[in-house]
């Protein structure tokens, strides 16, 4: 299987204020765009679980991975 090019991007913060105007659906948008004009063949992100409101949007616009994070404090 060939390498591929791809970004990560810890999480995806909208401002409370800005909530429910489309915020993040551009955001995704324009991360697209910007993945496809560079060649890139996929982009990730994470959310808590708990995130309903975000995950209700990341679900249309995004397949959702089955990856599972895990973090070592130390």
């Amino acid at each position: 299987m060939p390498a591929t090019k791809g970004a990560f991007i810890d999480d995806m913060f909208v401002a409370p204020s800005a909530r429910g105007q489309g915020v993040v659906e551009a955001m995704i948008e324009a991360v697209g765009v910007y993945a496809s004009d560079h060649g890139w063949d996929v982009v990730r992100w994470m959310t808590s679980e708990t995130n309903y409101r975000a995950r209700s949007v990341y679900d249309r616009h995004a397949t959702k991975s089955n990856w599972v994070t895990y973090q070592l404090n130390t």
